[in-house]
Formats: C-alpha cells, structure tokens, sequence
C-alpha cells in the first residue's frame, strides 16, 4: 500500500520513456551553452547529425567519365513481390502507424497484383507520395562515452 502511494503522489510521469539529457557546448566567447527544451536539442542534434556542406566542396567536372553500371534497373514483377512479402517479420511494421507484415503476407494472393501495379506507376511516372519522404529518427546513445551531455555523443536511427 505505502508503494502504492508513494506513485499515486509523484508528478505525472509517461513510465519511463527515454530521454536525452540537457545538451551542452561552448558558445561564442568560451561560454557554456545549455539546450534544455526538445526544441533546442533536435536543433542542435540535426546540425551534428546534418553537417551543412563546406563552402570549399565542389562538384564533379562535367566532363568526368563514369564506368558503366554494374546492373540496369529492371521493372518490379508480381514474383519479386511474393518474395519479398515472405521474407517479411509478421508481427513488425514498416512505419508507426501502419499495418502489420502479417497482414501483407496472409493476404499477398489478393494484395501483390496491385501493388506490382502501383510500384510499377510510381517508377514509369517518376512519383514518390510525400509520406514516403517523412523519416522517423530515433536517437541512440554512442556506447562507451563518457559524457551524454554532448550533441556527438548520439547517433541517429533512421526508420
């Protein structure tokens, strides 16, 4: 009962999901900075993570002669899907959100026809939805660090 209470009387808590600790560097002068809100860290997390291009970088030479592919891309057939559909985890998703693999591979007969359609329309026509640029970025810790509190001592999980 004393257990019992002792939770009913802490503040709100969303039990026990990770969290990245406030987030310290040197600012301009030698002063420590500090990102305490999740704004300021995934602002500062992006600039680690996505480094913007130097200014000394330059394009290759137009004129650069590239070996010939290894393969040529070949159009999505309906047995390529069936395979693909097999080696699927059941229980998994490929987004949050979305359905699970399981119903993909017990409803593939029915499914893989007209997917293989609109994989297909998606490469001639050269459209990709606009969800499917949307990434879920987890941030894990870099084992073996001594201090969390460094925007390098993260590393981005891309889903």
């Amino acid at each position: 009962v004393w257990t019992a209470g002792e939770f009913m009387k802490a503040a709100p808590s969303d039990g026990g999901r990770a969290r990245i600790p406030d987030l310290k560097r040197k600012g301009a002068g030698g002063r420590e900075e500090v990102a305490v809100t999740n704004a300021e860290k995934s602002a500062w997390l992006v600039k680690e993570f996505y480094p913007t291009r130097s200014p000394h970088a330059t394009d290759p030479d137009p004129d650069t002669a590239y070996p010939e592919p290894l393969w040529t891309d070949k159009p999505l057939t309906e047995a390529t899907l069936h395979k693909v559909i097999a080696k699927m985890k059941p229980w998994k998703a490929t987004r949050s959100g979305t359905l699970p693999n399981g119903v993909y591979k017990h409803c593939a007969t029915l499914l893989v026809p007209r997917l293989q359609r609109i994989y297909r329309a998606l490469d001639v026509y050269d459209c990709e939805p606009p969800d499917w640029k949307i990434t879920e970025t987890f941030i894990a810790r870099k084992p073996g660090k001594p201090d969390y509190s460094k925007a390098g001592a993260h590393r981005p999980l891309i889903l």
